[in-house]
């Protein structure tokens, strides 16, 4: 639903995907967190105990990372080819989840800006839904 209200969001992102595809090459250093254990067909319970453990904590780190002028994006560029990625870092697949890909580098300028965001009142519910 948020997607057919704010249609040109689709757009930007994949804009800002092959942005970065194009510039991979130009990006100094990457940070993929790990998560120990996987979840592949987890219950949900044992999904956002794991997803919960490992993104504040990269979250944390992105913040830290810009206070610092470096700029950083969460992707999720691993997924398709995390198996491969985990053999080309020494991770044990069986054994640990590679939960973001994130580019990590000086950023150019300080002018960030909030994102546009659909309002708070289409999105929040209180007490019920």
């Amino acid at each position: 639903m948020a997607d057919e209200l704010h249609s040109g969001s689709t757009e930007r992102v994949f804009d800002g995907l092959r942005h970065l595809a194009d510039n991979i090459h130009r990006v100094p250093a990457f940070v993929i967190p790990g998560v120990e254990g996987r979840t592949d067909r987890a219950p949900v319970a044992v999904q956002a105990g794991a997803w919960g453990s490992i993104l504040p904590a990269v979250w944390s780190f992105m913040l830290a990372a810009r206070a610092r002028g470096l700029g950083t994006v969460w992707t999720t560029a691993q997924g398709p080819l995390e198996r491969e990625l985990a053999q080309v870092l020494g991770v044990p697949y069986e054994e640990v989840m590679l939960a973001a890909f994130i580019p990590l580098a000086f950023a150019l300028g300080t002018d960030f800006k909030p994102a546009p965001r659909i309002p708070r009142k289409e999105v929040l519910h209180w007490e019920r839904w």
